[in-house]
């Protein structure tokens, strides 16, 4: 599985990253919709779109999964005593939960970096309760000047 190199961590920490997540990325991504019930969020990174989500969204509880321990424990220290909130350590080809479980899973710009991404969304797809939504997006091609 990759791994983001420094630059990308470091970025996906950053004050700048966090509002870019919270005034573009996750207003636009939702459509304007607010989400309810039980929302998995796959390669959460350090928390910045969880911290936008639960200012947006009130009424959510929210599970960040990422595989690199790192940004688990960037996201823990983010979010020490939520009670909306868990963080846990997952791989989003091999999810540890049980079907039906979400109403909700959010893929934010995290699939590039799983080998694998089919898996990764059949596994979203499994989590899901009947009706849920999975609402995410990623880079998939672009192509350099000539």
């Amino acid at each position: 599985m990759p791994k983001m190199s420094g630059i990308e961590t470091a970025f996906c920490r950053s004050a700048l990253w966090g509002r870019f997540a919270r005034d573009i990325i996750v207003p636009w991504s939702l459509g304007g919709q607010d989400l309810g019930g039980d929302v998995l969020e796959l390669g959460a990174g350090s928390g910045q779109m969880a911290a936008a989500l639960l200012q947006r969204s009130p009424g959510m509880r929210l599970t960040l999964t990422d595989i690199d321990e790192r940004m688990v424990a960037t996201a823990r220290r983010r979010f020490p005593t939520s009670p909306r909130l868990t963080v846990q350590q997952a791989d989003s080809t091999a999810l540890p939960f049980a079907e039906s479980s979400f109403d909700v899973v959010l893929s934010f710009l995290m699939l590039h970096h799983v080998v694998n991404w089919k898996a990764a969304v059949a596994e979203a797809a499994r989590v899901l309760k009947p009706g849920g939504m999975l609402i995410g997006y990623d880079l998939t091609a672009w192509s350099s000047p000539s």
